[in-house]
Order: structure tokens, then C-alpha cells, then sequence
């Protein structure tokens, strides 16, 4: 049996390399080594002795003492990015409006990119699609109406999945949107089932009708953008759209109920708890609107209706719920240069 152990062919949780990883992530992460072996002679069922004299083997490692010495360097570099970006939060906190988000009417596309996109700032805009039909026409009957029993994918079944933003994939169906209408119509909150973005190439050729009926944003959009690059959202009172941030500027314009939107600046990133790609372990009640607290950032808060759009910059933490049955369209394709996603590289645990 000793043998086996030694060789790692042994049954249970034998001395293999799966083993001596875990030990040494324990050891990296700062676990101390006596307590480190008393924990694993516990689960493992192995005698603490040899667990001991295996946990000093990994402790005096020169692999182990190398990776230990690449960690501190990490450490020490991420701390260096992290003040650069809290200096960025103290001194955008020092302005008056630091927790208002600028409200634009009707802008034209030089003072959008001058003051906002380029600057880096979110802004709540008004006027920008009043010319389009969809602005008068929209409605939850008016959309029923014109999609009736087509085939439409939602995110469904998402109560089941406290993870349902990240396992989004795995919760698209496809429904005819008579039941999702029904749905839309059935009094309370409900967070089950959504349309979204993610769904917005399988839904093209349904959503025909409405594409129709919407217009262009000239000198912000390219041309065509509406039709043919808009995503539309659809969703009961309750939706949430949790804490997250996107790889690219977003223009988001609501035609049909409100939505309320919080959003903390890319840089308080280090205070936003990002465990994974561009989610946050925040729930909906741990960020309220208001100034920075210790351990948490500045929240700014507004709320959109029909005719309203938010441009949210690339890398801006935000959450978003429904107060109302609701109606949006989310774009990404600016006349400017959008392209933050292709030197990305952190789409996994972090």
C-alpha cells in the first residue's frame, strides 16, 4: 500500500501530482504549512506524518520557491496598477457632480465623442430617436401584434440559477412569443425569463417587424446600425441584469417602461469583487446609490423611460432592473473606434 501511495496508483486520495497541486496552491495562497497538514491527514485519510513530511518536500520546492517569488512580483505589480487607479477615484471624487450622471438633449455626434466617449463618462440622453416610429408606435400589444406565435429565444428558467448571467447559454429556449407576451401580462416581478442581447442573432429574422419600424442615430451610428446590428431587449418588472461590465462602449435607449441603472467607474474595478471575466460577486442590494465607503465605490444612480438613452463607456461596472414590463435596444456600433474586446484576455476566474 505504501508503495502504491509513493507511486500515486493508489486508491482514495493517494500522494499523486492532483495532491501535491493542491497542496501547493495552499502553500502559494499563504496556508501554513503544520496547518496545511493537519487539514489534509483529516480529509484524506492518510497518516499526518506523511502528510507533514510531504508539505516540507513542497515547502523547500525550488519550484515552489520560484512560483512564491513570481507571486510577490504579481502582487507587487497589481498593487502599482491599483493605486494608479485609486488615485483615478480620488480625484474624480473631489468633483461636485461626481455622483450625477450629465444629462444631454439632442446631442450632436462631435459633443458626444468630445465629452463623453472620448472623456471616458456616462451620460443620460434625450431626443436622440424621437424621429423613429418604433418611438410612437412600440407597445407591449403594439410588438405582440406584430411577432404572434413566432418562434423567439429568451433566457428561461433563470430563478433556478443564482449564476444565470454567467450561465446564460445554457438558459436560451425558444418560445413563441404569444407565451412570452402572456407572460409579460401576468401581474408581479418575475426575473425568469428575458429577452436579451444574448439572443439577438437567433431572433433577426423574428424580430423583422420591429427592425422596421426603427430609424438611425446619424453621426453616432453607422448607418444601417438600427436594423441591422441593434439588439432588443424584452422583459417583465423585476428583470436584473446583475453587476457586470461590457467590452465595448454601449448606447442604451429605452421605448416601452423604465429601467433603473447603477453604474461605479472602471476605476474602482479593485473594489468591484470581479471573480470571474466581467462579473461581480455584488448583489443587488450591496451597492446603493451614494459616495464611496470603505471597501466599496461610488455608486451613481438614474432611471430611464420611453425616449431615454444611456451610453454607458466600455469597462463602467453597471446593474440594471426592470421597474416596469419594458422595451429597449442596445447598440455597439459607433462611428468611432470600438474595438476594446481584442486585447481582452481575462475571461476566467480571476
Amino acid at each position: 500500500m505504501a508503495n502504491k501511495r509513493k507511486n500515486g496508483s493508489g486508491g482514495g486520495t493517494a500522494l499523486n501530482d492532483a495532491f501535491r497541486q493542491a497542496v501547493a496552491e495552499q502553500l502559494l495562497d499563504g496556508a501554513d504549512p503544520e496547518a496545511l497538514a493537519r487539514q489534509f491527514a483529516s480529509s484524506a485519510g492518510l497518516g499526518l506524518g506523511l502528510i507533514q513530511a510531504e508539505v516540507a518536500r513542497a515547502a523547500k520546492s525550488p519550484y515552489l520557491l520560484a512560483a512564491q517569488g513570481l507571486r510577490t512580483r504579481l502582487h507587487e505589480r497589481l498593487g502599482k496598477w491599483e493605486w494608479v487607479l485609486q488615485n483615478g477615484a480620488r480625484l474624480a471624487a473631489r468633483d461636485p457632480a461626481a455622483l450625477a450622471i450629465p444629462v444631454l438633449d439632442r446631442p450632436d455626434g462631435e459633443a458626444l465623442y468630445r465629452d463623453h466617449y472620448r472623456a471616458h463618462r456616462p451620460a443620460l440622453i434625450r431626443g436622440l430617436f424621437d424621429h423613429w416610429p418604433a418611438r410612437r408606435l412600440w407597445s407591449l400589444a403594439h410588438v405582440a401584434a406584430a411577432l404572434g406565435d413566432r418562434p423567439v429565444r429568451v433566457q428561461w428558467n433563470r430563478e433556478a440559477d443564482s449564476d444565470y448571467e454567467g450561465n446564460s447559454d445554457a438558459h436560451g429556449a425558444f418560445r413563441p412569443y404569444s407565451e412570452i407576451a402572456a407572460r409579460l401580462a401576468a401581474p408581479g416581478d418575475s426575473n425568469d425569463f428575458y429577452v436579451t442581447a444574448n439572443n439577438s442573432d437567433a431572433n433577426r429574422a423574428a424580430f423583422a417587424p420591429l427592425f422596421a419600424e426603427t430609424g438611425e442615430i446619424p453621426g453616432i451610428l453607422y448607418e444601417g446600425t438600427p436594423r441591422g446590428m441593434g439588439h432588443i431587449w424584452i422583459g417583465p418588472r423585476g428583470t436584473i441584469t446583475p453587476w457586470h461590465h461590457d467590452l465595448t462602449n454601449n448606447l442604451l435607449i429605452q421605448l416601452v417602461g423604465r429601467k433603473r441603472v447603477r453604474m461605479v467607474a472602471s476605476h474602482d474595478t479593485p473594489l468591484m469583487r470581479n471573480w470571474r471575466h466581467c462579473f461581480s460577486a455584488w448583489g443587488t442590494d450591496d451597492l446603493p446609490p451614494g459616495p464611496a465607503a470603505p471597501g466599496k465605490p461610488a455608486v451613481l444612480e438614474c432611471e430611464i423611460g420611453p425616449g431615454d438613452a444611456i451610453f454607458l463607456p466600455v469597462g463602467w461596472w453597471h446593474h440594471v432592473e426592470g421597474l416596469e414590463p419594458h422595451i429597449g435596444m442596445s447598440f455597439t456600433s459607433f462611428v468611432w473606434d470600438n474595438d476594446f474586446y481584442s486585447d481582452y484576455r481575462s475571461y476566467g476566474p480571476l
